[in-house]
Protein backbone atom coordinates (compact mmCIF):
# COMPACT_ATOMS: atom_id res chain seq x y z
CA UNK A 1 0.00 0.00 0.00
CA UNK A 2 1.06 3.68 -0.61
CA UNK A 3 1.03 6.51 2.11
CA UNK A 4 -0.74 9.06 -0.40
CA UNK A 5 -1.94 11.65 2.83
CA UNK A 6 -0.28 9.23 5.16
CA UNK A 7 -3.59 7.00 4.92
CA UNK A 8 -5.58 9.19 7.63
CA UNK A 9 -6.89 12.39 5.88
CA UNK A 10 -8.68 11.00 2.50
CA UNK A 11 -7.69 7.26 1.98
CA UNK A 12 -8.09 4.70 4.32
CA UNK A 13 -6.56 2.67 1.65
CA UNK A 14 -4.67 2.99 -1.18
CA UNK A 15 -2.80 1.79 -4.02
CA UNK A 16 -1.03 3.05 -7.41
CA UNK A 17 -1.26 1.01 -10.37
CA UNK A 18 1.74 1.82 -12.35
CA UNK A 19 1.35 -1.26 -15.18
CA UNK A 20 -1.54 1.05 -16.25
CA UNK A 21 -2.10 4.23 -17.93
CA UNK A 22 -4.29 5.53 -20.81
CA UNK A 23 -1.75 7.70 -22.48
CA UNK A 24 2.34 7.89 -22.09
CA UNK A 25 1.54 11.62 -21.34
CA UNK A 26 -1.38 10.90 -18.38
CA UNK A 27 -0.50 10.15 -14.56
CA UNK A 28 -0.45 7.12 -12.89
CA UNK A 29 -4.29 5.74 -12.40
CA UNK A 30 -4.86 4.29 -8.45
CA UNK A 31 -7.74 2.77 -6.45
CA UNK A 32 -8.28 3.77 -2.46
CA UNK A 33 -10.86 3.43 0.15
CA UNK A 34 -12.13 6.57 1.59
CA UNK A 35 -11.76 7.34 5.37
CA UNK A 36 -14.95 10.04 5.02
CA UNK A 37 -17.33 7.40 3.67
CA UNK A 38 -18.81 4.38 4.32
CA UNK A 39 -17.95 4.98 7.77
CA UNK A 40 -20.52 2.73 9.40
CA UNK A 41 -18.45 -0.02 7.73
CA UNK A 42 -15.01 -1.40 8.84
CA UNK A 43 -12.28 -0.37 6.08
CA UNK A 44 -12.26 -4.33 4.90
CA UNK A 45 -16.19 -3.68 3.33
CA UNK A 46 -15.78 -0.52 2.06
CA UNK A 47 -16.12 0.18 -1.29
CA UNK A 48 -12.75 0.87 -3.65
CA UNK A 49 -12.63 4.15 -5.70
CA UNK A 50 -10.45 4.63 -8.62
CA UNK A 51 -8.85 7.91 -9.93
CA UNK A 52 -7.92 7.73 -13.63
CA UNK A 53 -5.54 10.79 -14.60
CA UNK A 54 -6.82 11.54 -18.93
CA UNK A 55 -5.18 14.32 -20.30
CA UNK A 56 -6.45 17.64 -21.06
CA UNK A 57 -9.49 16.60 -18.60
CA UNK A 58 -10.14 16.46 -14.36
CA UNK A 59 -9.68 13.04 -14.84
CA UNK A 60 -12.29 10.01 -14.47
CA UNK A 61 -13.09 9.32 -10.50
CA UNK A 62 -15.62 6.95 -9.51
CA UNK A 63 -16.74 3.86 -7.21
CA UNK A 64 -15.94 0.54 -8.67
CA UNK A 65 -18.38 -1.31 -6.24
CA UNK A 66 -16.20 -3.73 -5.13
CA UNK A 67 -15.32 -4.91 -1.65
CA UNK A 68 -11.82 -7.30 -2.69
CA UNK A 69 -8.38 -5.92 -4.22
CA UNK A 70 -8.22 -8.40 -7.00
CA UNK A 71 -11.33 -7.31 -8.21
CA UNK A 72 -11.46 -3.80 -8.34
CA UNK A 73 -7.68 -4.23 -10.27
CA UNK A 74 -9.37 -6.22 -12.73
CA UNK A 75 -12.51 -3.76 -12.83
CA UNK A 76 -9.97 -0.76 -13.33
CA UNK A 77 -7.90 -2.50 -15.94
CA UNK A 78 -11.38 -3.24 -18.12
CA UNK A 79 -12.15 0.45 -17.42
CA UNK A 80 -8.32 2.04 -18.45
CA UNK A 81 -8.73 -0.20 -21.75
CA UNK A 82 -12.43 1.31 -22.25
CA UNK A 83 -11.16 4.77 -21.80
CA UNK A 84 -8.36 4.09 -24.66
CA UNK A 85 -10.36 3.04 -27.11
CA UNK A 86 -12.88 5.90 -26.67
CA UNK A 87 -9.95 8.33 -26.62
CA UNK A 88 -8.60 6.73 -29.94
CA UNK A 89 -12.07 7.14 -31.13
CA UNK A 90 -12.15 10.74 -30.21
CA UNK A 91 -14.85 10.37 -27.89
CA UNK A 92 -15.26 12.26 -24.57
CA UNK A 93 -14.21 10.06 -21.34
CA UNK A 94 -16.55 12.18 -19.22
CA UNK A 95 -20.63 11.42 -18.71
CA UNK A 96 -22.21 13.09 -21.38
CA UNK A 97 -26.09 13.55 -20.69
CA UNK A 98 -28.48 12.66 -23.13
CA UNK A 99 -30.04 16.39 -22.99
CA UNK A 100 -26.75 17.87 -23.41
CA UNK A 101 -26.36 15.94 -26.68
CA UNK A 102 -29.56 17.14 -27.77
CA UNK A 103 -29.46 20.32 -27.20
CA UNK A 104 -25.73 20.96 -28.83
CA UNK A 105 -27.15 18.95 -31.80
CA UNK A 106 -30.44 21.45 -31.76
CA UNK A 107 -27.13 24.20 -31.68
CA UNK A 108 -26.31 22.78 -34.93
CA UNK A 109 -29.42 23.22 -36.33
CA UNK A 110 -30.18 26.42 -35.12
CA UNK A 111 -27.47 27.78 -36.87
CA UNK A 112 -28.68 26.40 -40.15
CA UNK A 113 -32.05 28.35 -40.00
CA UNK A 114 -32.42 30.58 -42.82
CA UNK A 115 -34.63 34.25 -42.74
CA UNK A 116 -38.30 34.37 -43.62
CA UNK A 117 -37.20 35.65 -46.87
CA UNK A 118 -34.36 34.03 -47.88
CA UNK A 119 -34.09 31.56 -50.05
CA UNK A 120 -31.93 27.61 -50.35
CA UNK A 121 -29.67 29.65 -53.22
CA UNK A 122 -29.22 32.58 -50.46
CA UNK A 123 -28.13 30.17 -47.22
CA UNK A 124 -27.06 26.92 -48.57
CA UNK A 125 -28.64 23.47 -49.53
CA UNK A 126 -28.74 22.57 -45.89
CA UNK A 127 -30.41 25.55 -44.47
CA UNK A 128 -33.86 24.94 -42.94
CA UNK A 129 -36.96 26.85 -42.03
CA UNK A 130 -37.73 28.42 -38.70
CA UNK A 131 -40.65 25.91 -38.62
CA UNK A 132 -39.07 22.77 -39.57
CA UNK A 133 -36.48 23.82 -36.85
CA UNK A 134 -39.13 24.10 -34.02
CA UNK A 135 -40.58 20.66 -35.30
CA UNK A 136 -37.11 18.65 -34.93
CA UNK A 137 -36.46 20.76 -31.63
CA UNK A 138 -40.12 19.58 -30.37
CA UNK A 139 -39.88 16.26 -31.74
CA UNK A 140 -35.93 15.59 -29.74
CA UNK A 141 -36.81 17.52 -26.93
CA UNK A 142 -40.71 16.02 -25.87
CA UNK A 143 -39.51 12.49 -27.18
CA UNK A 144 -36.29 11.50 -27.78
CA UNK A 145 -34.59 13.05 -24.27
CA UNK A 146 -37.59 11.42 -22.21
CA UNK A 147 -37.32 8.38 -24.07
CA UNK A 148 -33.37 7.87 -23.16
CA UNK A 149 -33.41 9.88 -19.80
CA UNK A 150 -32.22 13.52 -19.83
CA UNK A 151 -29.01 12.25 -17.37
CA UNK A 152 -28.28 9.10 -18.84
CA UNK A 153 -24.80 9.33 -20.26
CA UNK A 154 -25.10 8.84 -24.06
CA UNK A 155 -21.83 6.93 -24.54
CA UNK A 156 -23.47 3.85 -22.61
CA UNK A 157 -26.69 3.66 -24.72
CA UNK A 158 -27.05 -0.04 -25.85
CA UNK A 159 -27.95 -0.13 -29.04
CA UNK A 160 -30.78 -2.83 -28.19
CA UNK A 161 -32.75 0.30 -26.93
CA UNK A 162 -33.99 2.11 -29.98
CA UNK A 163 -35.65 -1.48 -30.26
CA UNK A 164 -38.39 -0.16 -28.02
CA UNK A 165 -38.69 3.00 -29.57
CA UNK A 166 -41.85 2.43 -31.34
CA UNK A 167 -43.77 0.90 -28.52
CA UNK A 168 -42.09 3.82 -25.88
CA UNK A 169 -43.67 6.66 -28.80
CA UNK A 170 -46.98 4.91 -28.93
CA UNK A 171 -47.50 4.96 -25.32
CA UNK A 172 -46.17 8.24 -24.77
CA UNK A 173 -48.28 10.18 -27.13
CA UNK A 174 -48.66 14.05 -26.09
CA UNK A 175 -50.66 14.95 -28.65
CA UNK A 176 -54.03 13.72 -30.45
CA UNK A 177 -54.92 11.94 -31.99
CA UNK A 178 -53.76 9.14 -29.18
CA UNK A 179 -51.85 7.08 -31.81
CA UNK A 180 -49.40 9.02 -34.09
CA UNK A 181 -49.68 7.93 -37.43
CA UNK A 182 -46.80 5.33 -38.43
CA UNK A 183 -45.51 8.36 -40.78
CA UNK A 184 -44.49 10.63 -38.06
CA UNK A 185 -42.75 7.73 -36.03
CA UNK A 186 -41.19 7.36 -38.97
CA UNK A 187 -40.08 10.80 -39.50
CA UNK A 188 -39.00 11.04 -35.85
CA UNK A 189 -36.60 7.82 -36.30
CA UNK A 190 -34.89 9.42 -38.97
CA UNK A 191 -34.19 13.16 -37.30
CA UNK A 192 -33.03 10.58 -34.20
CA UNK A 193 -31.12 8.78 -36.48
CA UNK A 194 -29.44 12.37 -37.59
CA UNK A 195 -28.86 13.30 -34.25
CA UNK A 196 -27.25 10.37 -33.12
CA UNK A 197 -24.94 10.29 -36.34
CA UNK A 198 -23.94 13.80 -35.60
CA UNK A 199 -23.16 12.89 -31.92
CA UNK A 200 -20.92 9.81 -33.63
CA UNK A 201 -18.82 12.27 -35.75
CA UNK A 202 -18.51 14.96 -33.08
CA UNK A 203 -17.34 12.18 -30.08
CA UNK A 204 -20.12 12.64 -27.69
CA UNK A 205 -20.99 8.97 -28.35
CA UNK A 206 -18.52 6.03 -29.42
CA UNK A 207 -18.74 5.17 -32.97
CA UNK A 208 -21.09 2.18 -33.82
CA UNK A 209 -21.38 0.19 -37.20
CA UNK A 210 -25.17 0.64 -36.67
CA UNK A 211 -26.92 3.75 -36.53
CA UNK A 212 -30.61 3.98 -34.91
CA UNK A 213 -33.04 2.20 -36.12
CA UNK A 214 -30.75 0.56 -38.72
CA UNK A 215 -32.82 -2.20 -40.65
CA UNK A 216 -35.67 0.43 -41.00
CA UNK A 217 -36.60 1.82 -44.42
CA UNK A 218 -36.80 5.47 -43.34
CA UNK A 219 -36.94 6.74 -46.75
CA UNK A 220 -40.81 8.55 -47.04
CA UNK A 221 -43.30 6.44 -48.81
CA UNK A 222 -44.45 9.00 -51.82
CA UNK A 223 -47.83 6.71 -51.87
CA UNK A 224 -48.88 8.77 -49.12
CA UNK A 225 -52.72 9.08 -48.86
CA UNK A 226 -53.32 12.46 -49.16
CA UNK A 227 -57.42 12.73 -48.97
CA UNK A 228 -59.34 15.50 -50.74
CA UNK A 229 -62.52 16.11 -51.90
CA UNK A 230 -64.81 14.45 -54.57
CA UNK A 231 -66.59 17.24 -56.91
CA UNK A 232 -69.90 16.63 -55.44
CA UNK A 233 -68.40 17.14 -52.09
CA UNK A 234 -66.94 20.00 -52.72
CA UNK A 235 -70.14 21.34 -54.32
CA UNK A 236 -71.60 20.54 -51.11
CA UNK A 237 -68.65 21.58 -48.72
CA UNK A 238 -68.89 25.33 -50.75
CA UNK A 239 -72.85 25.90 -50.37
CA UNK A 240 -72.08 25.17 -46.41
CA UNK A 241 -69.10 27.16 -46.20
CA UNK A 242 -70.32 30.11 -47.42
CA UNK A 243 -72.88 29.61 -44.13
CA UNK A 244 -69.99 29.56 -42.06
CA UNK A 245 -68.79 33.09 -43.38
CA UNK A 246 -72.25 34.19 -42.76
CA UNK A 247 -72.07 33.34 -38.86
CA UNK A 248 -69.48 35.18 -38.22
CA UNK A 249 -70.66 38.71 -38.89
CA UNK A 250 -71.61 38.73 -35.44
CA UNK A 251 -67.75 38.79 -33.76
CA UNK A 252 -65.39 41.88 -34.37
CA UNK A 253 -64.17 43.69 -37.20
CA UNK A 254 -60.97 42.09 -37.10
CA UNK A 255 -62.38 38.53 -36.78
CA UNK A 256 -64.84 39.20 -39.36
CA UNK A 257 -62.29 40.64 -41.58
CA UNK A 258 -60.08 37.27 -41.14
CA UNK A 259 -62.80 35.12 -41.78
CA UNK A 260 -63.33 36.87 -45.27
CA UNK A 261 -59.96 36.45 -46.14
CA UNK A 262 -59.70 32.90 -44.64
CA UNK A 263 -62.96 32.01 -47.47
CA UNK A 264 -61.08 34.34 -50.24
CA UNK A 265 -58.06 32.21 -49.42
CA UNK A 266 -59.86 28.94 -49.53
CA UNK A 267 -61.39 28.90 -52.80
CA UNK A 268 -58.58 30.74 -54.57
CA UNK A 269 -55.80 27.29 -53.35
CA UNK A 270 -58.39 25.45 -54.38
CA UNK A 271 -57.89 27.30 -57.63
CA UNK A 272 -54.73 27.61 -58.27
CA UNK A 273 -52.87 24.59 -56.60
CA UNK A 274 -50.00 26.75 -54.75
CA UNK A 275 -49.07 25.89 -51.11
CA UNK A 276 -50.51 27.74 -48.10
CA UNK A 277 -46.66 28.93 -47.57
CA UNK A 278 -46.50 30.17 -50.90
CA UNK A 279 -50.00 32.40 -50.97
CA UNK A 280 -48.84 34.19 -47.34
CA UNK A 281 -46.29 35.45 -49.01
CA UNK A 282 -47.44 36.86 -52.06
CA UNK A 283 -47.61 41.28 -52.55
CA UNK A 284 -49.61 42.65 -54.49
CA UNK A 285 -46.46 43.49 -56.83
CA UNK A 286 -46.87 39.87 -57.31
CA UNK A 287 -49.75 39.53 -58.90
CA UNK A 288 -51.11 40.32 -62.33
CA UNK A 289 -54.65 39.99 -63.52
CA UNK A 290 -56.33 38.99 -67.11
CA UNK A 291 -59.19 38.23 -68.06
CA UNK A 292 -60.14 34.88 -70.27
CA UNK A 293 -60.61 35.28 -73.89
CA UNK A 294 -61.78 34.07 -77.18
CA UNK A 295 -62.52 30.37 -75.00
CA UNK A 296 -63.99 27.47 -76.81
CA UNK A 297 -66.06 27.17 -73.62
CA UNK A 298 -67.77 30.27 -74.18
CA UNK A 299 -68.76 30.85 -70.32
CA UNK A 300 -65.70 31.01 -68.87
CA UNK A 301 -65.08 33.70 -71.45
CA UNK A 302 -64.55 37.19 -69.40
CA UNK A 303 -63.17 35.23 -65.96
CA UNK A 304 -60.76 36.53 -64.09
CA UNK A 305 -57.27 34.75 -64.10
CA UNK A 306 -53.90 35.90 -62.87
CA UNK A 307 -50.11 35.34 -62.72
CA UNK A 308 -48.57 35.07 -59.84
CA UNK A 309 -44.69 34.97 -59.10
CA UNK A 310 -43.90 32.54 -56.08
CA UNK A 311 -41.72 33.87 -53.51
CA UNK A 312 -37.74 32.82 -54.10
CA UNK A 313 -37.94 31.64 -50.36
CA UNK A 314 -40.89 28.89 -50.45
CA UNK A 315 -40.55 25.46 -50.75
CA UNK A 316 -39.95 25.05 -54.20
CA UNK A 317 -38.11 28.34 -54.91
CA UNK A 318 -39.12 31.06 -57.26
CA UNK A 319 -42.01 30.08 -59.93
CA UNK A 320 -44.56 31.54 -62.11
CA UNK A 321 -48.08 30.41 -61.15
CA UNK A 322 -50.81 30.67 -63.72
CA UNK A 323 -53.95 30.65 -61.62
CA UNK A 324 -57.33 30.35 -62.02
CA UNK A 325 -59.76 31.68 -59.23
CA UNK A 326 -58.70 35.48 -59.76
CA UNK A 327 -62.32 36.75 -58.75
CA UNK A 328 -61.24 35.61 -55.18
CA UNK A 329 -57.96 37.34 -55.52
CA UNK A 330 -59.02 40.26 -57.24
CA UNK A 331 -61.91 41.23 -54.32
CA UNK A 332 -59.11 41.09 -51.22
CA UNK A 333 -57.36 43.45 -53.80
CA UNK A 334 -59.59 45.77 -54.58
CA UNK A 335 -60.99 46.02 -50.55
CA UNK A 336 -57.99 45.61 -48.54
CA UNK A 337 -57.25 49.68 -47.66
CA UNK A 338 -52.98 48.22 -48.11
CA UNK A 339 -52.31 49.20 -51.71
CA UNK A 340 -48.79 49.64 -52.16
CA UNK A 341 -46.74 47.23 -54.37
CA UNK A 342 -45.03 46.00 -50.89
CA UNK A 343 -47.85 45.23 -49.27
CA UNK A 344 -49.29 41.65 -48.67
CA UNK A 345 -51.90 40.77 -50.29
CA UNK A 346 -53.71 38.63 -48.13
CA UNK A 347 -53.39 40.54 -44.94
CA UNK A 348 -54.98 41.32 -40.86
CA UNK A 349 -56.75 44.71 -40.77
CA UNK A 350 -53.16 46.11 -39.68
CA UNK A 351 -51.88 44.96 -42.92
CA UNK A 352 -49.58 42.20 -41.30
CA UNK A 353 -49.60 39.29 -43.25
CA UNK A 354 -51.71 35.89 -42.69
CA UNK A 355 -49.42 32.94 -41.46
CA UNK A 356 -49.94 29.41 -42.36
CA UNK A 357 -50.97 28.26 -38.82
CA UNK A 358 -53.65 31.50 -39.09
CA UNK A 359 -54.81 30.12 -42.16
CA UNK A 360 -54.65 26.31 -40.62
CA UNK A 361 -57.23 27.67 -37.61
CA UNK A 362 -59.49 29.42 -39.48
CA UNK A 363 -59.81 26.19 -42.17
CA UNK A 364 -60.36 23.45 -38.88
CA UNK A 365 -62.80 26.01 -37.98
CA UNK A 366 -64.97 25.62 -41.59
CA UNK A 367 -64.49 22.10 -41.25
CA UNK A 368 -65.80 21.68 -37.98
CA UNK A 369 -68.75 24.22 -39.11
CA UNK A 370 -69.63 21.88 -42.28
CA UNK A 371 -68.94 18.26 -40.74
CA UNK A 372 -66.69 17.73 -43.17
CA UNK A 373 -64.45 14.78 -41.65
CA UNK A 374 -67.71 13.08 -40.32
CA UNK A 375 -69.82 13.50 -43.19
CA UNK A 376 -67.68 12.19 -45.81
CA UNK A 377 -65.52 9.94 -43.85
CA UNK A 378 -62.00 11.94 -44.36
CA UNK A 379 -59.69 14.09 -42.65
CA UNK A 380 -59.26 17.11 -44.69
CA UNK A 381 -56.00 19.28 -44.31
CA UNK A 382 -54.82 22.67 -46.01
CA UNK A 383 -53.17 20.79 -48.27
CA UNK A 384 -56.40 19.10 -49.19
CA UNK A 385 -57.12 22.03 -51.33
CA UNK A 386 -53.86 21.58 -53.60
CA UNK A 387 -54.79 18.11 -53.86
CA UNK A 388 -58.18 19.08 -54.61
CA UNK A 389 -56.19 21.44 -57.74
CA UNK A 390 -54.78 18.71 -58.99
CA UNK A 391 -57.19 16.15 -59.47
CA UNK A 392 -59.54 18.59 -61.17
CA UNK A 393 -56.55 20.19 -63.30
CA UNK A 394 -56.02 16.36 -64.63
CA UNK A 395 -59.71 15.40 -64.76
CA UNK A 396 -60.75 18.35 -66.82
CA UNK A 397 -57.45 17.41 -68.90
CA UNK A 398 -54.45 19.55 -68.30
CA UNK A 399 -51.45 18.32 -69.64
CA UNK A 400 -48.94 16.43 -66.84
CA UNK A 401 -45.69 18.60 -67.88
CA UNK A 402 -48.28 21.97 -67.31
CA UNK A 403 -49.65 20.92 -64.14
CA UNK A 404 -46.19 20.50 -62.80
CA UNK A 405 -44.76 23.36 -64.13
CA UNK A 406 -47.51 25.26 -62.08
CA UNK A 407 -47.53 23.37 -59.19
CA UNK A 408 -43.59 23.30 -58.44
CA UNK A 409 -43.41 18.97 -58.71
CA UNK A 410 -41.82 16.50 -60.72
CA UNK A 411 -43.77 14.21 -63.21
CA UNK A 412 -42.59 11.66 -60.88
CA UNK A 413 -44.40 12.66 -58.09
CA UNK A 414 -47.76 13.57 -60.15
CA UNK A 415 -47.77 10.21 -60.84
CA UNK A 416 -47.25 8.80 -57.46
CA UNK A 417 -49.39 10.90 -55.83
CA UNK A 418 -52.20 11.16 -58.31
CA UNK A 419 -52.12 7.53 -59.56
CA UNK A 420 -55.76 6.26 -59.10
CA UNK A 421 -56.89 9.90 -61.20
CA UNK A 422 -54.43 9.22 -63.62
CA UNK A 423 -55.94 6.10 -64.26
CA UNK A 424 -59.45 7.56 -64.38
CA UNK A 425 -58.58 9.45 -66.92
CA UNK A 426 -57.65 6.47 -68.89
CA UNK A 427 -61.39 5.00 -68.47
CA UNK A 428 -61.80 5.86 -72.50
CA UNK A 429 -58.74 3.94 -73.77
CA UNK A 430 -59.08 1.04 -70.87
CA UNK A 431 -62.93 0.45 -72.21
CA UNK A 432 -62.15 0.11 -75.72
CA UNK A 433 -63.22 -3.14 -77.36
CA UNK A 434 -63.29 -4.75 -80.91
CA UNK A 435 -67.12 -6.15 -81.19
CA UNK A 436 -66.07 -8.96 -83.40
CA UNK A 437 -63.15 -10.60 -80.85
CA UNK A 438 -65.45 -9.39 -77.64
CA UNK A 439 -64.36 -11.01 -73.92
CA UNK A 440 -67.39 -12.28 -73.07
CA UNK A 441 -69.79 -15.15 -72.17
CA UNK A 442 -73.06 -16.37 -72.80
CA UNK A 443 -75.22 -14.52 -70.01
CA UNK A 444 -77.02 -17.12 -67.68
CA UNK A 445 -80.54 -16.32 -66.89
CA UNK A 446 -81.54 -15.47 -63.58
CA UNK A 447 -82.52 -18.62 -61.73
CA UNK A 448 -80.43 -21.25 -63.50
CA UNK A 449 -76.90 -19.62 -63.17
CA UNK A 450 -76.50 -21.89 -60.29
CA UNK A 451 -78.88 -25.16 -61.06
CA UNK A 452 -77.03 -28.48 -60.83
CA UNK A 453 -78.60 -30.30 -63.46
CA UNK A 454 -79.65 -34.17 -62.53
CA UNK A 455 -77.58 -36.99 -63.07
CA UNK A 456 -79.23 -39.74 -64.81
CA UNK A 457 -77.79 -43.39 -65.07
Amino acid sequence: MGNRGDNKQSYALYEELKHLRVAPEAGTPYIYKRLDTQVHLPVEERAWQIRVPVPSTKGVRKSLKVTEKADAISKAEEMVLEIKVQLKQGVGVLPTPVESVVEKFLETKRALVRDAWESKEDRGRKSITEERYGLIAGKLRNYLTPFLGAKTDARNIPYRTWNDWQAWRIKNNTRAPKHPKAITIQNEMGMIRECWKWAMENGYVPFSPKLPFQNENLITDDKVKRETWEAHEWSSFARLVREWLNAQYEGTEEHLWDCWISYQMLFFLANCGMRVGELVKVKRKDVQFYQLQERADEWMNGKICCLVQVHPSTKTGAREVNAMGGDFAKRVWEKSKYKKKDDFLFCHLDGTPFTTSQFRKKFEKMIAFTNEDERWGKHFVPYSLRHLYATTRLQHGTSRTALCENMGVTETYLRKHYSKYLTRLATADLMKMDKDIGLGGKIISRGNDFAIPEVTE
